[in-house]
């Protein structure tokens, strides 16, 4: 008797599940705003994944890259700086002094970016870039001039405690 009732029992469930099933279900057929409610949705999905995990990848690639950037600009900034102060000659001893002076000084910065460059944050590329190009600016008002002025401030060489600033902060990221 057990077993008979639950027969009926389960044939009833069955029965209702069903009905249910019938008043309360849309037979959907497959049309053009199904297709695209569904393309919608996945293509959602999709942009939210993105958004999540691979746009903030490109982000940091593109900060990196921008770092490489600058640094090989500041790479060939040392470069053509020491070439254009190669090829200036000074007339007199004084001339000749300072000259050889500033060549000492960007032989120096060059040495130190070559072996040091890679551990170099933005910051400290661009600082270096900006005395970089008084630098520049310097030789090439020489070159332009061609005065027997060759004089320069000594505020515009003395690059001793711009040089420890990041030395100290390239030890101190390690």
């Amino acid at each position: 008797m057990g077993s008979a009732l639950a027969e009926q029992l389960n044939g009833i469930s069955t029965m209702s599940k069903i009905n249910i099933k019938q008043y309360y279900s849309t037979k959907r057929k497959r049309d053009v705003v199904t297709g695209a409610a569904i393309a919608l949705f996945g293509i959602l999905i999709l942009f939210q994944l993105y958004i999540t995990i691979v746009f903030p990848l490109q982000l940091r690639h593109q900060k990196f890259l921008v770092l490489e950037m600058e640094k090989d600009e500041m790479y060939e900034q040392i470069d053509r700086i020491r070439d254009a102060i190669r090829a200036t000659r000074g007339k007199d001893f004084a001339q000749k002094g300072e000259v050889k002076l500033v060549e000492g000084i960007l032989d120096q910065f060059a040495l130190h970016v070559r072996e040091n460059g890679k551990d170099m944050n933005l910051e400290q590329v661009s600082e270096l870039r900006n005395v970089l190009s008084r630098y520049e600016l310097t030789v090439m008002t020489w070159k332009e001039k061609k005065t027997d002025n060759y004089h320069i401030r000594q505020d515009t060489l003395d690059t001793t405690p711009y040089a420890r600033t990041i030395e100290t902060s390239i030890l101190n990221t390690h």
